[in-house]
Parts: structure tokens; C-alpha cells; sequence
């Protein structure tokens, strides 16, 4: 049986972000077209890939608000194992981050933490600091970042002038973010 698990949870890139999903949400539900707007996939796929999920246990659906919705099994046989796997797994590449961050217009200060390094405990997962940033660019860049980790970005932008203001006047939430564990992934400010 361990065998057909194993197959069964690493078959395709789809069931990667259902996994990403329901284990980084664990005490949610969400309906099909839900799922499917938020891991960006169509609702067939996700619907073959969660029956798959649905035969091995892991998932399990209810109705919710007269739908059916999934959710996690947290009695699955190896739920907590594959939680730590997940959550312990780089939540998305950084390089991809890097490249559509560069796209974004001209940042200065890019910072992941929170999810993006495994911290708990975090104000915030990303901070950008920049200018002629494209508002549109940046809504399609959370989108794709929140469907490949599996749950919404808590993000902050700022302006290279309101990010310098805040910081010489020693902002708390500015402090905090650099204070606690985090990564530069640019840094033209020299911070």
C-alpha cells in the first residue's frame, strides 16, 4: 500500500500545488473552483488529481454552503510526515522570484521571509521597495507566487523614498522585518 501512496502523491506538478495547498491550510475547505483559481490550474485537472488524493485518503470532501469542498485528512497515515515535507520544502524557487521581481519595475530592496524561509513569526513574507513599479505586473506576480506556494503572501511595497523615510525615522514594522530572519534577494540600498 505504501508503494500505491507514494505514486499516488508525486505524479504531477498540479498534485504538488494541491499538496502545497491543503497542507499549508490544513484547517480549511475550499470548493473545486476555488482550488482551481488558486493553484491556477483548470477545474478537470484539479478534479482528476483530487480524486486521486480522495482514494488514497488524504483528502476528504464535505459540503460546504450546499457544495461540495475538500479538505485534509488530518488522520491520513502520513499526514504529519508529509506536512514537515511540504512546509520544510522551499515554498517556490527563488530564482523565479528574482527574474519576475527584476520585471516588476526598478526595485531596490527585495526581502523574502515569513513562509518563504520558514519563519512562524513573521510581519510579513515579502518586501518590495521600489519605484515605476507596474501595479497590474505586480497582481499577476502574487497571483502566480500565492498558486505555487500554496496559500496567500502577506506583502508590503513601499517607495524607494517612503522605504528611506521609514527607515531613518526608525519605523517599528520596518525594524521588525529586518530584525527577524530574512533574505535579500536585491539590494541596491545597502541595508
Amino acid at each position: 500500500m505504501t508503494k500505491e501512496i507514494l505514486e499516488q502523491l508525486f505524479d504531477s506538478p498540479v498534485k504538488a500545488k494541491l499538496l502545497k495547498l491543503f497542507l499549508r491550510n490544513p484547517e480549511e475547505s475550499f470548493r473545486l473552483n476555488e482550488i482551481s483559481r488558486k493553484i491556477k490550474s483548470d477545474n478537470y485537472t484539479c478534479r482528476r488529481q483530487i480524486k486521486k488524493l480522495e482514494n488514497i485518503h488524504l483528502i476528504v470532501n464535505r459540503v460546504k454552503d450546499k457544495h461540495k469542498a475538500y479538505s485534509v485528512n488530518p488522520d491520513f497515515e502520513f499526514y504529519n510526515e508529509l506536512k514537515t515535507l511540504v512546509l520544510k520544502s522551499s515554498p517556490a524557487s527563488k530564482e523565479k522570484i528574482l527574474s519576475r521581481l527584476k520585471n516588476l519595475g526598478r526595485i531596490k530592496l527585495a526581502i523574502l521571509s515569513g513562509i518563504f524561509i520558514n519563519e512562524e513569526n513573521s510581519r510579513v513574507d515579502l518586501l518590495v521597495v521600489g519605484d515605476g513599479i507596474k501595479k497590474r505586473n505586480l497582481s499577476g506576480f502574487l497571483r502566480d507566487l500565492e498558486a505555487e506556494v500554496g496559500r496567500e503572501i502577506d506583502y508590503v511595497v513601499f517607495s524607494t523614498a517612503d522605504f528611506n523615510y521609514r527607515y531613518d525615522m526608525f519605523d517599528r514594522f520596518i525594524r521588525d522585518v529586518l530584525e527577524k530572519p530574512h533574505e535579500k534577494l536585491i539590494n541596491k540600498l545597502k541595508i
